[in-house]
């Protein structure tokens, strides 16, 4: 199975993840980003929900204030605010 490298880089603290999958909410809607996912950089919706599959568990919520999300070559980084 495929997986994604999500890194989510915040104010205090930052961790590096293997995941299924992404799901981003922009202020033009959501999306959802898995492996094999062509470039792209986006906005993250101020007072949203981050929504990934870790490889290993549950899917697991989290609630951002914004920020920028950019994928490229099985790498997503959301860096938040």
């Amino acid at each position: 199975m495929a997986v994604l490298e999500l890194e989510i880089i915040g104010p205090t603290s930052a961790k590096k993840l293997t995941i299924k999958w992404v799901e981003i909410e922009s202020p033009t809607g959501s999306f959802l980003v898995g492996p094999g996912h062509i470039p792209l950089v986006s906005i993250i919706k101020k007072k949203s929900i981050l929504l990934y599959q870790p490889h290993d568990a549950e899917p697991t919520t989290l609630e951002v204030d914004g920020g920028i999300f950019s994928v490229a070559d099985n790498k997503a980084i959301a860096i938040l605010d």
